[in-house]
C-alpha cells in the first residue's frame, strides 16, 4: 500500500504538505480513488504524531484518466485554509480538476461537440452541461495556464481549424468580424429565426463572460452554426462580407 500512495503521490505531482493518505480501486467501475491531505506534523524529535490537523469534509473531482481508468480526487483541506490550486484539485462546485478542466476547454474550443467530448474523455454529458453552463453564465474563471500553452486571442494568431470545403463563403474564424459581431459592434439584417435567437443568446452571454478563452468558445458556435448552415445564410453571409 505504502508503494502505491508514494506512486499516485508522484504521479500527481504533489508537494509538501500534501499526500496521498489513501487510494482504493473501484475495478466493477474502472475507477481510482485517491484521497489526498496534509501530512500530520510529527512529534518531538520526529517520534510519533504531533496534534491532528482538523481538516473540513473532502472535496471531490473527476481527474485526468490514467491507463483507460477513471481517476477521482477527494481532497482534505485543513480547516480556515483555502482550496489547493494546483491541477490536481479543482474549484469549488465544478466537477472537473484544473487538468482536466483544461481538456475539456481545448477541445470545446477546438469545436468539438459536448457528445464528441464525452466519448474522447469518457465524461458524463451531465457533468459537461454542467460546465458548460457555469463557462457561459460567468460562473467558472477559467485559470491560468503555462505560458507556453497560452493561446493568442482571435484575430492576433489564434490557431484556426479548418472547415469541410474549399470554397467555403463564410469569413475565416480569424476575421475581426466574428468579435464585432458576437460584441454588437456590428448589425445586420438576420432574417433566418434560429439564427436570430442564437445571435441574441450569444451576445447575452458574452457580455457577462470576462474570460477571453471562454469567449472563444462562444464565437466558435456561432462560426460554426454559419458553416453548417451556409446555403440558408446567403443573405447574412453576404453582409459579413462586406464588413470583413
Amino acid at each position: 500500500m505504502a508503494d502505491a500512495l508514494q506512486m499516485w503521490k508522484q504521479l500527481l505531482q504533489l508537494q509538501e504538505p500534501w499526500v496521498v493518505r489513501d487510494c482504493r480501486m473501484d475495478e466493477p467501475a474502472r475507477c481510482m480513488n485517491i484521497w489526498v491531505g496534509v501530512e500530520q506534523p510529527r512529534g518531538w524529535f520526529g517520534f510519533g504524531r504531533g496534534k491532528t490537523v482538523e481538516t473540513a469534509p473532502a472535496l471531490s473531482w473527476r481527474h485526468m484518466n490514467f491507463g483507460g481508468w477513471k481517476v477521482m480526487v477527494h481532497v482534505s483541506v485543513p480547516v480556515g485554509s483555502e482550496s489547493p490550486r494546483q491541477t490536481w484539485a479543482g474549484e469549488s462546485g465544478m466537477p472537473f480538476t484544473r487538468a482536466l478542466d483544461r481538456q475539456v476547454l481545448n477541445l470545446l474550443k477546438a469545436g468539438v461537440s459536448l457528445s464528441g467530448v464525452s466519448d474522447l474523455l469518457d465524461l458524463p454529458v451531465a457533468e459537461l452541461w454542467r460546465y458548460r453552463y457555469a463557462l457561459e453564465k460567468g460562473q467558472h474563471p477559467v485559470g491560468e495556464k503555462p505560458a507556453a500553452a497560452a493561446q493568442p486571442p482571435v484575430g492576433e494568431g489564434a490557431p484556426v481549424l479548418p472547415f469541410p470545403g474549399t470554397d467555403t463563403q463564410v469569413p475565416d474564424i480569424a476575421d475581426p468580424v466574428w468579435q464585432r459581431l458576437v460584441q454588437g459592434e456590428l448589425n445586420i439584417d438576420v432574417r433566418v429565426l434560429s439564427l436570430q435567437l442564437l445571435l441574441s443568446r450569444t451576445r447575452s452571454q458574452v457580455a457577462s463572460i470576462a474570460d477571453e478563452e471562454v469567449r472563444l468558445v462562444k464565437l466558435r458556435d456561432l462560426h460554426r452554426y454559419f458553416v453548417k448552415n451556409e446555403r440558408m445564410l446567403s443573405h447574412e453571409l453576404q453582409q459579413l462580407r462586406e464588413a470583413a
